[in-house]
């Protein structure tokens, strides 16, 4: 004879409390976000404690603005239960109210003894001004659901990493995505609709998204640490929109358990999405960069290695040009380029130093020494190399304006062979949690930069 399955609901703040089966603690809620999810008796948790699955509409991007997440005025109840299912209701809003939130959302335990939660989201405009929601390029804007698998990211690099790559289903197509940090297409705009299906795989248990009935959206997987933020569209045309009263929307989703073998045969029968040209850019390697490797280098780890990055400060970006050279370099022939056919300001970077990507913490009251070589050709303006440096406590990660800038000196010279640039920095406490290497052109005219290094010196 089977066991009775009965849930329960122990409260545990007004936006909190813990979900039991038969006395065995399956998940809990915290601060509106689902955390410590079991899906089965001795099964590792497919969502942990550190990153929850927010049970509130909000807008991802800038998501910290409390009037573009519904995170404000949060309560959890618990609203009926019964043989095998507990219901609970999640309701938030905009700070000011502007935009209100409602999700219900259900545990079931199977058959087989797996619990599956169902979740039924719905945003609300109130009477009054309105909300605006802003364009986001990777995605849909209106995000439902952001779903970080416990392990599938380790900031420390200690923990081996669960789930190597992310599978889309619709119907009979299966398509897969490689876990590597590339800003790339492959990871972007991902359109689902009713009945599809995203999974992290390959683990005994692997976690499974279903939409539902009604729902279409647009998904998209952070390159850091391979969380997947589920949206509907809002914005047409790169544009904001204003969602006046009296608007309502809604979308509706399972989260489940996919097994290894069933995981396996999809993965086996997956096309590979690719990345595109964005796998061409170089990798970011600890010591003297030379810049032979790239993304589709063999034998890089594409789980670990970072990718150097581009980034124009000032101008039109049309004007500027970034490339990996593979006919010039200092003692070998690779290098890294920018060419301004316009006036503007532009650099190559490395924003992946730091304990949050898996290197060795920054020493209190040590010294930075970054190096490198320079080429110029028809220069009109000026090059330098620099360290940005992020202290704790002083501003936001996620700004640069709050980094303390070490820069080397201008280099103004038209045409000039290789040469070299040095930075050394002052002691620096308290140490530094971020560090980014810009290589910068500004002006017009060509530069190469190779042989980067950064070195901690006592």
């Amino acid at each position: 004879m089977n066991r009775a399955r009965t849930f329960s609901f122990e409260r545990t703040a007004r936006d909190g409390g813990r979900i039991r089966l038969n006395g065995r603690r399956v998940a809990e809620v915290r601060r509106l976000a689902l955390i410590d999810f079991f899906p089965a008796p001795g099964a590792p948790a497919l969502i942990g404690r550190d990153v929850g699955v927010p049970l509130y509409w909000r807008q991802y991007a800038n998501h910290q603005d409390p009037e573009r997440s519904l995170d404000s005025h949060r309560r959890l109840d618990g609203l009926e239960a019964g043989p095998g299912w507990l219901r609970l209701r999640a309701t938030g809003a905009t700070r000011s109210r502007s935009a209100l939130s409602c999700f219900v959302v259900t545990f079931r335990a199977g058959a087989n003894g797996r619990v599956t939660v169902a979740v039924s989201a719905r945003l609300e405009i109130p009477p009054g001004p309105g909300w605006q929601v802003t364009p986001q390029p990777d995605h849909g804007e209106l995000a439902f659901c952001t779903l970080w698998p416990a392990g599938v990211f380790s900031p420390t690099g200690q923990e081996p990493k669960r789930f190597q790559s992310c599978l889309v289903q619709r119907g009979g197509r299966v398509e897969a995505i490689a876990h590597h940090h590339l800003e790339s297409p492959d990871k972007q705009r991902l359109r689902l609709g009713p009945g599809d299906r995203f999974a992290w795989v390959l683990e005994d248990g692997n976690p499974m998204i279903t939409l539902g009935s009604g729902t279409r959206a647009e998904a998209g997987i952070c390159a850091y640490m391979w969380d997947t933020h589920f949206g509907l569209r809002a914005c047409r045309g790169g544009k904001p929109v204003v969602l006046r009263p009296g608007t309502v929307r809604t979308a509706d989703y399972t989260l489940g358990v996919l097994g290894r073998a069933t995981a396996a045969r999809l993965l086996r029968r997956a096309v590979l999405r690719s990345p595109g040209a964005v796998a061409d850019m170089p990798v970011y390697a600890g010591g003297r960069q030379d810049f032979r490797a790239t993304f589709r280098s063999a034998g890089i780890d594409r789980n670990t290695a970072w990718p150097w990055q581009q980034s124009v400060m000032r101008g039109n970006p049309r004007a500027v040009e970034f490339a990996r050279a593979a006919r010039v370099g200092c003692g070998d022939r690779y290098s890294l380029r920018i060419r301004h056919r316009a006036s503007a300001h532009s650099a190559w970077q490395a924003t992946t130093l730091g304990p949050a990507f898996g290197e060795p913490a920054f020493r209190r009251g040590g010294r930075l020494r970054l190096t490198a070589r320079v080429r110029t050709r028809g220069l009109c303006g000026r090059v330098r190399i620099a360290l940005r440096v992020h202290h704790p406590g002083r501003g936001s990660v996620f700004d640069v304006a709050d980094y303390e800038v070490f820069p080397s000196a201008w280099l103004l010279a038209r045409d000039r062979d290789w040469c070299k640039l040095r930075i050394e920095t002052p002691r620096l406490s308290p140490a530094p949690d971020r560090v980014h290497l810009l290589l910068e052109l500004d002006g017009t005219g060509r530069a190469w930069f190779d042989d980067v290094e950064l070195e901690r010196l006592p």
